[in-house]
Order: structure tokens, then C-alpha cells, then sequence
């Protein structure tokens, strides 16, 4: 269902963290600086609001309310992109993985991994090479 009236920046961060711990619903544009961009600090914006969830069920919410009031979600993992594949929407959330860090399994005769969407570059090498 698609909820004709938006919420103002407050009150959408006010819902977010009925079930997020509200310093990872992060609405000041002091703290949401460092989110501005990825690895590619050519293109920034800034966000309408940050959160960072550490469940499935928190992202799952997240989403919920994002399509009840059409406002746009950019998923970021950790931010190490260099082609501005996790630029922030103005008028939108940007849901930030990074506390989704595990590796779950790395095959070196396939030559594949399975990892959580905010595990670093630099993690999965040291990982593979052991």
C-alpha cells in the first residue's frame, strides 16, 4: 500500500529507529559527510537520511516503509566502490551494509566467495590467500 503523504525527514528518522538503535539512523549532515560518496570522491551528494541495520529484518522494514511513501533507497556496502555505484539520492535513504561483514565461504578451486555485502576488498584478498 503506497501512502499518499511523505513524511518529513524527522519523522521518517523517528520511524527508523523505532528498530534500528538511533545512533545508526544518522540524519545530521555532519555525521552523514563521510556517506557522501564512495571510493570515487568525484560525484557526491548527500543523502536525505543514512541507516545502517544489522539485521534482515531490519532491512526488510527499511524497505517497507521506503515503498509505503515511493521514497527512493540507495544500498551501499562498504563504501569501497570507485565507480559511484552507491551515490546517495537526495531525496532518499541511503542504506548502508557495512555491519553485514562476514565472509561465508571462499572456494579457491572455483575461485569464488559468498560474503556479506559489506566485507572490504582488502579482507577477501587476505582471505583467499590463506
Amino acid at each position: 500500500m503506497i501512502e499518499s503523504k511523505r513524511p518529513d525527514k524527522a519523522t521518517l528518522a523517528s520511524m527508523f529507529r523505532d528498530f534500528i538503535e538511533p545512533e545508526y539512523v544518522i540524519s545530521d549532515e555532519e555525521t552523514q559527510k563521510p556517506f557522501e560518496c564512495d571510493g570515487l570522491s568525484v560525484y557526491c551528494d548527500m543523502p536525505l537520511l543514512v541507516v545502517l541495520p544489522d539485521t534482515v529484518e531490519q532491512i526488510q522494514e527499511v524497505m517497507r516503509i521506503c515503498h509505503r511513501y515511493e521514497i527512493p533507497v540507495v544500498a551501499r556496502g562498504a563504501g569501497t566502490g570507485l565507480c559511484a555505484g552507491a551515490m546517495p539520492n537526495p531525496d532518499g535513504v541511503l542504506l548502508v551494509l557495512s555491519r553485514f561483514k562476514h565472509i561465508l565461504e571462499i572456494d579457491p578451486l572455483a575461485r569464488t566467495a559468498r560474503l556479506q555485502p559489506g566485507v572490504r576488498n582488502l579482507a577477501i584478498s587476505e582471505a583467499a590467500s590463506v
